[in-house]
């Protein structure tokens, strides 16, 4: 198997940074005229995928940004009790939860908190996108597909949610 030149190396660790082919092939010192071929050329190249891989599987450990780690992060979004977070009283009184008192999942799901106008705004990532991104994890919108490895991948993202990293 051929190997990698220094320029194709570079070329791949540039394109980590935006995910855009043509600036990397100029920032590793392509000519701009023929970037755009050059980037998707060399994302084709077998050597190419695998240290583009190598790459990504050390800034993973370097940063512990994992596959489950994000996708344990979507599913408290997206499986989370709202109710954790704020209730209805009798007279349609609301009242929230103290901060301190709420559990890791309901705290992950919120994305803001201000006091304005009029009185306490508390918003929530949205719990259907969430759900959508996972789903589309989990080939879940495919039609016509098999879904029941999808839903053993989801179990076992619950499970690990449940039972803490």
């Amino acid at each position: 198997m051929a190997k990698l030149t220094d320029k194709q190396k570079r070329f791949c660790e540039e394109y980590l940074i935006d995910l855009n082919a043509t600036q990397a092939a100029i920032r590793a010192g392509y000519k701009e005229k023929t970037a755009y071929a050059q980037g998707q050329r060399l994302l084709k190249k077998v050597e190419a995928q695998e240290y583009l891989q190598e790459l990504m599987n050390e800034r993973s450990k370097r940063t512990e940004i994992t596959a489950d780690r994000v996708l344990a992060e979507l599913a408290a979004i997206a499986f989370s009790d709202r109710t954790a977070i704020a209730q209805i009283e009798d007279g349609g009184v609301v009242t929230f939860t103290p901060t301190d008192q709420l559990d890791k999942d309901a705290k992950k799901t919120i994305s803001g908190i201000e006091n304005g106008k009029y009185g306490t705004k508390v918003t929530t990532y949205d719990k259907v996108k969430a759900l959508e991104l996972l789903g589309k994890h989990l080939g879940l919108f495919t039609s016509g597909a098999d879904n029941s490895a999808a839903l053993d991948k989801l179990d076992e993202v619950l499970g690990k949610i449940e039972g803490g990293f």
